[in-house]
């Protein structure tokens, strides 16, 4: 009986460490820059535990503002095609820029269909410099006015961006 005591005192003991390392480890992730509004993370009517976090911590939290987040402008966030056939294959580069002081990774780029096809460089963009997203729309089997996007995913606040596209599939030629 005295040995199931101990092993539970020592379970619970561990979690309550693990779960105070865990609170921790959250402070210095989360978050925080004054030029960013208070409720970007979760829910944009109101406040939400992040946010509250956040505020306990402005030390921390701007480490991580200066170590790893920096910012993406796009010259373009939205492109026309105007009129194309459908079966046409057309492609848009999405010209970017790094406008923070770290470098500028893209984790990533997913269309909202599969007849659109992303592609960008895996390498780090630094500061001030500039890359591209390559945007493939197949219009096979498209007919009509079509509005696509596609999510990109980066180290930035907020962490990912959508950039879209319209175009208007006319009947194949003849």
């Amino acid at each position: 009986m005295k040995e199931n005591i101990k092993t539970l005192t020592l379970i619970v003991i561990a979690l309550s460490v693990f779960t105070i390392a865990l609170i921790e480890l959250l402070k210095l992730v989360s978050p925080r820059d004054k030029g960013f509004p208070e409720n970007f993370i979760e829910n944009k009517d109101g406040k939400g535990p992040l946010q509250n976090m956040m505020q306990q911590s402005t030390e921390s939290n701007q480490l991580l503002t200066d170590s790893i987040i920096t910012s993406i402008e796009f010259a373009e966030e939205i492109f026309n095609f105007g009129d194309i056939y459908e079966g046409e294959k057309v492609t848009h580069e999405y010209r970017f820029k790094n406008t923070g002081k770290n470098p500028l990774v893209i984790r990533g780029a997913k269309a909202s269909c599969g007849c659109t096809i992303p592609s960008y460089s895996k390498e780090p963009i630094l500061p001030g410099k500039e890359g591209i997203i390559t945007v493939v729309f197949n219009s096979e089997g498209r007919g009509g006015t079509q509005h696509k996007a596609v999510h990109v995913t980066a180290n930035t606040i907020p962490n990912f961006t959508v950039i879209e596209f319209t175009a208007n599939v006319l009947d194949k030629k003849k």
